[in-house]
């Protein structure tokens, strides 16, 4: 089994720790998600794991030859570096073999007929034989395609953040290592590709340690789930759903514990009142214990849960009122002579796929986008906070408390009680000790919570919110959305957390590439169920069209097509060989399957290898009997 072990991990940053002797082990094909609140470490532990950084002290023990894949949040990419070259960076032997593979056929399809070229197509044809990297090559063109990353040949530097992130997002799923480390995988992605790595990730055969907010992800995704806190962590067994039912026991048994150890406090802190002194050792004895039950009482009570209770401003019943309008970037048409009204007690969600123009479309409500023809009329008492995806440039050399002094030095609550800035920060998860501390020692959730904070202050009755879900933590989500439930005025979101759309918005409006939104009234599920049911009517009506066709199409392709390419020439003379390859590899994995009928993990592994190897015979057949048509021999 390779197993990762890690032992007693410390680390600090300046005056805040973040582990406290830590221990864990990641077995052979575990998938576990990392939470914990913002500025827990979860990304540092994900960082020290990988070896970019160091633990201040404790160890980590793996074997040798286990290989490690990490992507971060922000992964870092040459600019200079095409997709291809990108994606194919890495030190995995198959995934080298590939890349060279492809790199020949490029150039044979270029200069088919230079024997230099030739010799290389047929040295790299041949290591694919050897290593038995067709199947390989297979699944990397099919990560390719799911994370929409069609044309390989752009430089990485003319790409949007979104797709910099599915970049390296295919880089380390291809390299396929022992241990997958994922910093909030589905950032930037749409619905159809976090749909797709979902269940990637469910069937992946190695191990995954994860850090995401997406709470459908961690309940389909991971069998374990490790939660960051207070500088130790706690361990759940099961999915989401399971860590929530095992997170409210232990929280209830721990209440009752508190309460007890409340009690036994106040009675030893009535006898240290006495003036107890350290005069023998069982008095001392005494005295050590009250000591360590002050502590304890003092770190139950430091376990703040966040709360949002902030007033708003009054909102009439016109928000937005759009009217005929179009809205355009560059040459591609957001909205085509669209029309809608907005309501003060609306819950939108914003949809579409990357590209389609979803910040775009809460740019122009904002006021920050221009349209091209049409009228858009804001009410007059709407009062935005606009939450951006890329938030303002928080200054690194200002004081937290300092910069939400800007807008107050006190606010007024729902329930009517005015708080300062200080009780408002202790709401927000932002301990005492941190309020005059400068910006720049905040973590990037931290710094995105501080920045909620300062737009909630300013009393809006319209909130725009493109991304909320990035980078804040599971309890922040938890908090907002019940918030939001209860704000007085209209919510209109964009996100693709699909757990955080149907807990806030009741109502739809997908963004199409004719720019003509379709709206659906219910929740991002319910959305996602009948499109998946539409799909399905679709295809099989376009595969009756296709098989009653098929005839026609074959034979205008035959008189079309005379004979084969050197390539296709090349790849007939050898089909067979491989296809007999792989019925043998079939049988063998068959065979390993009825050796260990009563090893159920292994049995798994076997299953899934012998999918994979009928699916690559299938495709090789279907492949044999297009070569046939125009073989001369």
């Amino acid at each position: 089994m390779k197993d990762f072990n890690a032992i007693e991990l410390e680390k600090s940053y300046g005056m805040k720790s973040l582990f406290n002797k830590i221990s864990f082990t990641i077995r052979e094909g575990e998938h576990i998600g990392l939470i914990g609140q913002n500025g827990t470490g979860k990304s540092s532990l994900l960082e020290i794991i990988a070896g970019i950084e160091g633990p201040d002290s404790g160890t980590l023990d793996f074997p040798s030859d286990y290989r490690i894949g990490y992507m971060a949040q922000e992964p870092m990419l040459n600019k200079e570096s095409t997709i291809f070259e990108a994606v194919y960076e890495g030190e995995a032997p198959i995934v080298k073999t590939v890349r060279e593979y492809e790199e020949a056929v490029e150039l044979l399809a270029v200069d088919s007929m230079n024997p230099i070229t030739q010799n290389r197509y047929s040295q790299a044809e041949a290591n694919m034989n050897a290593q038995d990297a067709w199947q390989t090559e297979v699944q990397i063109k099919s990560i390719l395609n799911k994370l929409g990353l069609d044309d390989i040949t752009k430089k990485v530097g003319e790409l949007s953040g979104g797709q910099r992130k599915r970049v390296g997002l295919a880089q380390v799923l291809i390299q396929a290592p022992d241990l997958l480390l994922l910093d909030e995988p589905t950032n930037h992605l749409d619905m159809d590709s976090i749909t797709w790595l979902e269940k990637y990730i469910a069937s992946y055969k190695g191990s995954v340690l994860l850090v995401t907010h997406d709470r459908y992800f961690l309940e389909n995704a991971v069998t374990k789930i490790i939660e960051l806190k207070n500088g130790g962590l706690e361990v759940y067994t099961g999915n989401y759903e399971d860590y929530l039912m095992q997170k409210s026991e232990r929280e209830a048994i721990q209440q009752k514990m508190d309460d007890k150890q409340v009690k036994l406090y106040k009675s030893e802190l009535a006898w240290m009142r006495k003036g107890a002194k350290a005069r023998t050792t069982k008095q001392q004895a005494r005295i050590n214990r009250f000591e360590d039950l002050e502590k304890a009482t003092q770190q139950s009570s430091s376990d703040t849960k966040l709360e949002i209770q902030l007033d708003g401003s009054r909102l009439g019943k016109r928000v937005f009122n759009l009217e005929h309008i179009s809205l355009v970037v560059g040459e591609k048409k957001i909205l085509d002579d669209f029309s809608y009204i907005f309501q003060s007690t609306d819950r939108i969600g914003i949809v579409g796929k990357n590209g389609a123009g979803k910040t775009t479309f809460l740019n122009m409500l904002a006021g920050e986008k221009e349209i091209a023809s049409g009228d858009l009329v804001i009410g007059e008492t709407v009062k935005i906070a606009y939450y951006k995806q890329l938030s303002e440039v928080l200054p690194d050399d200002k004081r937290v408390i300092n910069y939400l002094q800007e807008i107050a030095e006190e606010v007024k609550r729902s329930d009517g009680i005015i708080v300062s800035v200080k009780e408002m920060l202790e709401t927000f998860l932002f301990p005492r000790e941190t309020h005059g501390s400068l910006i720049s020692s905040l973590s990037g959730g931290e710094k995105r919570r501080l920045y909620l904070l300062k737009l909630l202050m300013t009393k809006p009755n319209v909130l725009l919110m493109d991304e909320p879900t990035n980078d804040l933590d599971i309890d922040t989500l938890t908090v907002l959305e019940d918030y939001l439930n209860t704000f007085g005025g209209a919510v209109i979101t964009v996100s693709h957390d699909r757990y955080f759309l149907d807990k806030v918005a009741n109502k739809l409006l997908i963004l199409n590439d004719d720019g003509k939104p379709d709206v659906f009234f219910g929740d991002m599920s319910e959305y996602l169920l009948v499109s998946d049911q539409k799909e399905s009517n679709s295809a099989k009506q376009n595969s009756k069209a296709v098989a009653a066709k098929e005839p026609e199409i074959q034979a205008e392709a035959v008189k079309e097509k005379v004979k084969l390419t050197y390539m296709e020439q090349k790849e007939w003379s050898e089909i067979e060989d491989i296809i007999a390859g792989l019925e043998e590899k079939s049988q063998t994995l068959q065979k390993d399957m009825a050796e260990n009928g009563s090893d159920f993990e292994k049995l798994s592994k076997l299953q899934l290898e012998l999918d994979a190897t009928e699916e690559t015979i299938a495709e090789k057949w279907e492949r044999w009997e297009y070569l046939s048509q125009f073989a001369t021999d």
